[in-house]
């Protein structure tokens, strides 16, 4: 059974600002993800869900749209589960588009920037 636990959010603000800065970025409208490979002495992968204030003035939506990435990540989390071997590997969601979205197609971008990650992580790392 695929679980989404406390132990695998990402809540350091010190860990949180080395994703922004030095994190790698993907694309896929209307989610970004950011990434970042630390050597750490517990492996595992820290995930962070953000949505934007800015494109959503109510927090039920906010929630929802959170609610939904985390639910896609969840389902779809043995993808990456070998990536984080050696080290810490820390991941940033970030959707920014203007309409909250359907889980059917959301699943559809996570799935294909989750992809995209194991390929980018294996051509850096080896």
């Amino acid at each position: 059974m695929q679980t989404f636990g406390k132990h695998e959010k990402l809540c350091s603000a010190t860990a949180i600002n080395e994703l922004f800065s030095k994190g790698r970025q993907q694309f896929k409208h209307p989610v970004k993800l950011i990434w970042l490979n630390i050597a750490d002495q517990e492996p595992g992968i820290k995930v962070l869900i953000s949505v934007s204030k800015r494109n959503f003035k109510k927090a039920v939506d906010r929630n929802k749209i959170k609610r939904l990435l985390r639910e896609c990540y969840r389902k779809n989390k043995a993808i990456t589960e070998n990536l984080s071997n050696d080290g810490k590997l820390l991941l940033g969601f970030i959707f920014v588009g203007k309409e909250i979205p359907l889980f059917s197609s959301l699943e559809l971008i996570i799935i294909e920037l989750l992809h995209r990650l194991k390929v980018d992580y294996e051509e850096t790392s080896g």
